[in-house]
């Protein structure tokens, strides 16, 4: 047989039928992909929803939102300004800088798909399946009751998911209602009178809304973070919520201020986003505290690590247990091994206890 070519070949394909050319290219590329171990699949309108938007724009901004929750803004301005000034280990950062910032978060929207809670880019396709999921195995959990307590409006771009007749979920309020009910079946957060907790790297303030609504008897909550666009957001948002007094926002400039004693310290993936230097530098401000509980969520499955400005990562676990605390506990954050398998997220509680 003799051989065609190039040229005719190109002349062949432009005379042929464009769709037939087409499929005969698409079963090629399926077909390479597959015998090197990958699927080619057409995107569903779900992931497409979820690849191509940042924010759920279904509830509207509150009234003056928008306005005040802008990079220009004067109390924005003046903390970046005073972080940046700042001699300390942790005003240094090594993933949450400003050019990660500006792709990964609209200020407007801070509760949405961003660098605080990664909800769709980590759920992937079959969103709607996988919280569904995961709302069930939380709740299997939830010993306080609070699903009944707790509620989420979708404010802020928040994504949420309604199932049946149940109230809406969201990541924000099952992350938070795991984490408040595990600390309880721990080390009995609901029975301390007088309790108080200290958030490094309280994010927008997360927690301290879930916590304090959860808990209103609570004496004190205090939020810190070394980023100043979380402080910002921490301290608008928290009066945006009508947090009491006892919740407090304290500039990372102002750390002094933190008080002498609490409970317990919590630490919901900033560590893992911090490098070794800023970690140890927040554990000996939990360590001089003589805080008896620190527990600590990474973003690493199988182990806690720093993220360094040239990308490696270094444990830091040993650094805690050096500062006189003994690991007590560490599992998945889904605990029912099923349901972890489909829901495909494998982040771990590492909770730690003040030695004698």
């Amino acid at each position: 047989m003799p051989q065609i070519s190039a040229d005719e070949l190109v002349a062949k394909a432009r005379r042929a039928n464009p769709e037939l050319v087409a499929g005969w290219l698409r079963r090629r590329v399926k077909s390479g992909a597959a015998r090197a171990g990958f699927m080619v699949s057409r995107i569903d309108e779900e992931g497409r929803r979820y690849t191509s938007v940042t924010h759920n724009d279904d509830v509207a901004l509150p009234p003056g939102a928008e306005a005040e929750l802008r990079g220009d803004n004067p109390r924005l301005v003046e903390l970046q300004a005073t972080y940046d000034a700042l001699d300390l280990p942790s005003a240094v950062h090594t993933q949450w800088r400003q050019g990660f910032l500006k792709k990964n978060l609209s200020l407007a929207w801070f509760r949405g798909d961003n660098a605080y809670v990664w909800q769709f880019r980590q759920l992937g396709h079959a969103a709607r399946i996988r919280m569904y999921l995961a709302m069930l195995d939380v709740k299997e959990r939830d010993s306080l009751g609070l699903f009944e307590k707790l509620e989420e409006d979708g404010l802020f771009g928040a994504f949420t998911f309604e199932f049946g007749k149940r109230p809406p979920v969201s990541r924000d309020l099952l992350d938070s209602i795991n984490e408040i009910n595990y600390l309880n079946d721990q080390m009995g957060l609901a029975s301390i009178d007088g309790l108080r907790v200290l958030d490094i790297g309280a994010g927008y303030g997360r927690l301290a809304h879930r916590m304090s609504t959860a808990f209103p008897d609570l004496a004190a909550y205090d939020c810190v973070d070394a980023v100043a666009t979380s402080t910002f957001l921490c301290e608008y948002y928290t009066r945006f919520r009508g947090l009491p007094d006892t919740v407090r926002v304290v500039p990372l400039h102002e750390h002094e201020k933190l008080a002498e004693r609490y409970d317990v310290a919590v630490n919901i993936h900033s560590f893992s986003e911090a490098s070794h230097e800023a970690v140890c530098w927040w554990l000996d401000r939990i360590a001089e505290r003589d805080i008896p509980w620190l527990l600590i969520v990474p973003n690493t499955p199988d182990e806690l690590r720093s993220t360094e400005l040239d990308g490696s990562m270094k444990p830091f676990r040993q650094d805690v247990l050096d500062r006189g605390y003994e690991l007590v506990d560490d599992r998945a954050i889904h605990q029912s091994d099923e349901l972890r398998e489909l829901i495909d997220l494998h982040d771990r509680f590492y909770l730690f206890r003040k030695l004698a």
